[in-house]
């Protein structure tokens, strides 16, 4: 059942014992700012609350307040009456194969999802999971959206809106990082510390993957791969090759871009883009995965070669399906 902003601020509001707070594995800036964000508030409104992860945080959310508090865990062995997960809905994409707690509220924004826990609110239209937090925080007393609260809030809405660029970005979104700016959030330190922090072992990874770049399905679709081997030889982190697969979509005539990450022998880490024409989050979930319209992925297992022949079949049904669709729609 998918509850209201309304019903969702005032479970908060009432949310008495140990509060935990978690998100996805291998966290982006939605996933961080928005579990971080939440962690931050609840300490302002009094509650006992501890934030876990499965994975690292990249070091370039380092500027972000309260990142210190972030524990990483193999596994959670604490017992929680409560756990807030935020940006995914599904106990697999969080990494721990166990969350000890009576009771569970997932806030998300993805089209694919399908909560398992006993309270949700998913809005599939809403450009990001921060975005959805603020206006539940904003239920619940908005004067304790401060500035701890505000610049990891407002940083998972630029991530996830690709600097305000993409097409989930709305009206409201401008309205929510205007009142974030008033809060005291100056804009350029989210710019600098996310996008201008470079190290020069990027570039070096960058260089590896653009050697891989082909195409397929009569050249819709461009695609790059990061073999394991390319970290050692650039000696870069895995989360710096986000962004990466900006470069194939970006390409005149692609329709979709898609990056193969090597993650461990024959386990592959998929990402889809799309231009808008493919939706892609259909793909990703016969693939096992999800996401949005124009951006989702998934995980999964065999050779590289058989990922792609099966992933390109999928694909090639869906350019087709969106060609026929636009055709439809011409008068």
């Amino acid at each position: 059942m998918n509850h209201s902003r309304e019903e969702i601020a005032n479970l908060i509001k009432d949310l008495e014992g140990k509060i935990l707070v978690t998100t996805h594995k291998n966290p982006d800036g939605d996933a961080i700012g928005s579990s971080l964000g939440w962690h931050n508030f609840l300490k302002r409104l009094g509650k006992n609350v501890k934030i876990i992860y499965k994975d690292r945080v990249p070091f370039f959310f380092d500027f972000l307040p309260g990142i210190e508090e972030i524990n990483v865990k193999e596994e959670i062995t604490e017992e929680f009456d409560w756990v807030i997960i935020t940006d995914v809905s599904e106990l697999k994409r969080t990494g721990f194969e166990d969350i000890p707690a009576k009771k569970s509220i997932v806030i998300d924004h993805h089209i694919t999802a399908e909560p398992f826990a006993d309270y949700s609110i998913v809005e599939p239209e809403i450009s990001s999971t921060c975005e959805l937090s603020y206006e539940i925080m904003k239920l619940i007393n908005p004067a304790l959206i401060e500035y701890p609260v505000a610049l990891p809030i407002y940083t998972g809405i630029v991530t996830d809106t690709g600097k305000f660029g993409y097409n989930n970005t709305s009206p409201t979104t401008h309205k929510i990082a205007a009142e974030l700016i008033e809060k005291g959030i100056d804009p350029y330190v989210v710019t600098k510390n996310i996008f201008e922090r470079n190290r020069i072992q990027k570039f070096k990874l960058l260089e590896l993957v653009l050697k891989t770049l082909d195409f397929s399905i009569g050249n819709k679709v461009a695609h790059i791969t990061l073999f394991k081997k390319f970290l050692e030889e650039s000696g870069a982190y895995p989360e710096e090759s986000e962004g990466f697969i900006n470069y194939p979509r970006s390409i005149i005539g692609v329709e979709v871009a898609v990056f193969f990450k090597e993650i461990d022998e024959n386990y592959w880490k998929v990402s889809l883009r799309s231009k808008g024409n493919v939706n892609v989050a259909e793909v990703a979930k016969r693939m096992g995965g999800g996401g949005h319209k124009m951006a989702s992925g998934f995980e999964t297992r065999g050779s590289l070669e058989e990922i792609k022949n099966k992933l390109f079949k999928e694909l090639e049904l869906a350019i087709e399906s969106a060609e026929f669709e636009r055709m439809d729609r011409l008068p």
